[in-house]
C-alpha cells in the first residue's frame, strides 16, 4: 500500500518554492537597479561631455606680472582630467573652480586672488588680482638683484633695477641664499609689521629710512642722509622710539644740527645707554 505524502510535505514544498521565487525576484530587482544606475551614470557622463557645455575657451584679466599663457596652460591641465574617469572637469556645470583658484595661487606667488565666471556656455573668464609691490627684498643692501615684497612681507616676483629709492629696501632675514626666495616670507608677519610701524614712526622726526638690513641679532636702518640706526633684534621697538625722541630733543643734538652736523650712526643695542656719532 502506497503512503500518501503528508500535508507537512506539501507545505514545506510550497515554502521552498516561494522562497526561491523571492530570491529570484530580489536578484532580478538588484540587477535591474544596477542596470538603471549604470545607465544613468553613463548617460550623465555622455551628457556632460556634449560640446555645447564644455569649456573650450579661457580668458584672463587683471594680470601683469604673471603671463596669460602660463595661467591658461595651468588651468587647461586641471580641467583636462576627469572625475572617476567618467565626468570631464571641463564641463561648465562641474568644473573645479576651488581647485583652480588654489592651484593658481600656489603656483604663482604674484597672484593674490582668482575668481572664475562663466562668460557664456563655453567660455571661462578668470579675474586675477596680483600682489602690489610694497618694498624690495635683496640678498644684501648693495645687491642689484632684488625682488618685490608685498605688505605681508611675502616675496613674490623679480623686480627691475631702479636708479633711485622708489621703494624701501629690505635685506637679509630667514631666506637661504641657495634657493629661490619667491613665495617666501623673509621675516615672520608680526616682526615685519612691527618693523614697518617703527620705520613709519621715524618720518615725523625728520628721518627718512631707505633700507633695512636684518642681521643675526640686529637691525641696521640706513637713512637718506647717509646715517644709520643700529637696533638689537630683541629690543622693544617702542622703547627704542622713545629713546630716539629723547635724543633728538636734547640740547646737545640740537646745537650739533644747528652747526650743520650730520649723524653717522645711533646705536641702541645697549639698553638705556645710547651711543651716537657725528660724521667728521
Amino acid at each position: 500500500m502506497v503512503k500518501k505524502p503528508s500535508a507537512h510535505f506539501y507545505k514545506t514544498k510550497r515554502s521552498n518554492s516561494l522562497a526561491a521565487r523571492r530570491r529570484r525576484t530580489r536578484v532580478i530587482m538588484g540587477v535591474s537597479i544596477l542596470i538603471i544606475f549604470a545607465s544613468a551614470i553613463f548617460g550623465l557622463s555622455w551628457f556632460l561631455n556634449q560640446p555645447f557645455i564644455v569649456i573650450n575657451n579661457l580668458t584672463v584679466s587683471g594680470n601683469s606680472l604673471v603671463a596669460t599663457n602660463d595661467i591658461v596652460n595651468t588651468v587647461k591641465n586641471i580641467i583636462a582630467d576627469s572625475y572617476l574617469g567618467l565626468f570631464a572637469k571641463n564641463n561648465i556645470l562641474i568644473y573645479p573652480e576651488k581647485i583652480i583658484r588654489q592651484t593658481l595661487v600656489a603656483a604663482f606667488p604674484a597672484i593674490k586672488e582668482v575668481s572664475g565666471n562663466l562668460k557664456n556656455w563655453q567660455t571661462l573668464q578668470l579675474s586675477v588680482r596680483e600682489r602690489s609691490p610694497f618694498a624690495l627684498w635683496c640678498q644684501s643692501i648693495d645687491s642689484a638683484d632684488c625682488f618685490y615684497l608685498d605688505d605681508d612681507g611675502l616675496i613674490f616676483s623679480v623686480a627691475p633695477v631702479f636708479s633711485n629709492n622708489i621703494f624701501l629696501k629690505f635685506a637679509g632675514g630667514q631666506i637661504s641664499a641657495s634657493s629661490s626666495p619667491i613665495g617666501k616670507n623673509f621675516l615672520s608677519n608680526d616682526e615685519f609689521r612691527q618693523l614697518n610701524f617703527f620705520l613709519d614712526s621715524l618720518t615725523p622726526l625728520g628721518l627718512m629710512p631707505i633700507s633695512l638690513e636684518v642681521g643675526i641679532d640686529e637691525y641696521q636702518i640706513y637713512l637718506k642722509n647717509g646715517g644709520r640706526l643700529i637696533i638689537g633684534a630683541a629690543d622693544d621697538l617702542s622703547k627704542v622710539l622713545e629713546n630716539l625722541k629723547t635724543i633728538f630733543h636734547s640740547e646737545n643734538l640740537k646745537k650739533a644740527f644747528a652747526r650743520g652736523g650730520a649723524i653717522d650712526y645711533i646705536d641702541f643695542r645697549y639698553g638705556n645707554k645710547v651711543f651716537y656719532k657725528f660724521k667728521n
